[in-house]
């Protein structure tokens, strides 16, 4: 493989190396295209002129959108790249316009936030923007996820990625069904503590840490087998009913839920 950085590299270059699961390579992929992101949308917010849509909103949309939906892209060249993107932006542009249309309905009867009779009325539904990831933050997310160790990651993204059982997981890297949910508890722990910012040591010498983390591992494999029965699943809800680790097992949901938020949703 060439030694070249990714920034010194072509959009085929970097196609190959996102395939190869090379870290750093998806990241400098949308950076290479995010010109290209930005003046689509430009393009479309001028044509469209939709209320309360921003061309940051549809061009962050499109970047998820192009991450989840990626194992579906089977170009190889860059103008085969620019034709799926766009396709991709123009989809959730589509979405964007959709949802706006469907809030703007829902606030036609809004009263001003002042009013007396506002004080009892639930917020209104958030807005796309607010809605989806924050680009910086779901960068950050999928960077850390490709630095997991490949155990973990490959777990984790047959998974909440792909929709493979803990079964067709196991069978697939030839262990068992509770090391798969095993590597899914260990990768969700790293994956919080980087994107926290906080050590991830798995110390045997602090016993009460070790008991949290037992206690965590035993509900997150209930909270696994719930959600492969297909059962609905609230995570605050889960972990009150596991008050001895409840702090620990809502944090590792939570980027649970995150990481969920990226799986692909139906092709543009």
């Amino acid at each position: 493989m060439s030694s070249s950085t990714p920034a010194e590299l072509s959009i085929e270059a970097l196609l190959h190396r996102v395939r190869e699961g090379e870290r750093g390579a998806w990241e400098e992929l949308l950076r290479h295209s995010q010109a290209d992101l930005d003046k689509w949308a430009a393009r479309r917010i001028k044509d469209a002129s939709p209320g309360g849509i921003r061309p940051s909103d549809v061009s962050q949309e499109a970047a998820l959108g192009a991450f989840q939906r990626f194992a579906s892209f089977r170009g190889t060249s860059e103008g085969e790249w620019r034709v799926w993107l766009e396709q991709v932006l123009q989809s959730r542009f589509v979405d964007l316009l959709r949802k706006a249309g469907t809030q703007k309905r829902d606030d036609g009867g809004a009263l001003p936030l002042d009013a007396p009779e506002a004080q009892g009325v639930p917020a209104p539904q958030r807005s796309p923007s607010q809605v989806s990831f924050d680009l910086e933050e779901w960068r950050r997310l999928l960077t850390y996820f490709y630095e997991l160790p490949d155990a973990q990651r490959d777990a984790l993204s047959l998974h909440f990625l792909h929709g493979s059982t803990s079964v067709e997981i196991a069978r697939r890297l030839g262990i068992s069904k509770d090391a798969v949910e095993s590597l899914w508890g260990r990768g969700l722990r790293a994956l919080r503590a980087r994107m926290e910012g906080t050590a991830d040591v798995e110390s045997e010498d602090n016993p009460e840490a070790v008991l949290t983390r037992n206690q965590v591992d035993a509900a997150l494999s209930v909270y696994f087998r719930r959600r492969e029965e297909g059962r609905p699943l609230d995570a605050d809800t889960f972990a009150a009913d596991y008050p001895e680790c409840a702090d620990e097992l809502r944090g590792l949901l939570h980027w649970l839920e995150k990481l969920r938020a990226l799986q692909p949703s139906d092709p543009p």
